[in-house]
């Protein structure tokens, strides 16, 4: 058995989703944008990132979701943050979908996990604990760049989120 997965992104409304090719965050809410098109300007944040993922395929159970962020590289450049909805509390994530925005995002007011934090931080109905049995989904995974006026124009830094899960 072999579970096949996929990221889907969440744009204007919850019923406006792709599959992404990239996560890329700018200063407009569109799927698989180029940042040097859509700069995000210093003192200002990146439109948030609404993402699920998505499983399908032969799996008995989907369980123990951990989301990360590496970097290829030096890590953050001067002025820049990315936040997120991972969190270690009870809750991780929600499953109330709100329109991506380019202010500060509430569902995203957690520093970024920059390893593996060992442990579920991203929830499946509501739980961290939760599981899937069927296909469906995580529940939301919320990201956003917040760029400091201390940022330095053009200076970007690649990232990799990354989403672990055990497969029973």
């Amino acid at each position: 058995m072999v579970a096949t997965f996929s990221w889907y992104e969440y744009n204007a409304t919850a019923g406006d989703s792709a599959v992404p090719t990239n996560l890329n965050l700018g200063n407009a809410n569109a799927i698989n944008l180029a940042p040097s098109t859509y700069p995000i300007t210093a003192g200002t944040y990146s439109y948030s990132k609404w993402l699920r993922g998505h499983w399908s395929g032969s799996f008995t159970r989907i369980e123990n979701l951990q989301f990360w962020m590496s970097s290829s590289g030096s890590g953050y450049v001067s002025g820049e943050d990315v936040l997120c909805s991972a969190t270690t509390e009870s809750y991780a994530g929600t499953s109330t979908y709100v329109a991506p925005t380019n202010t500060v995002d509430a569902q995203a007011s957690n520093a970024m996990p920059e390893a593996d934090p060992a442990a579920a931080n991203i929830g499946v109905g509501g739980s961290l604990t939760g599981s899937i049995t069927d296909t469906g989904d995580s529940d939301f995974i919320v990201i956003q760049a917040s760029i400091t006026t201390a940022a330095t124009a053009g200076a970007t830094q690649t990232k990799q989120f990354r989403l672990q899960y055990d497969e029973v």
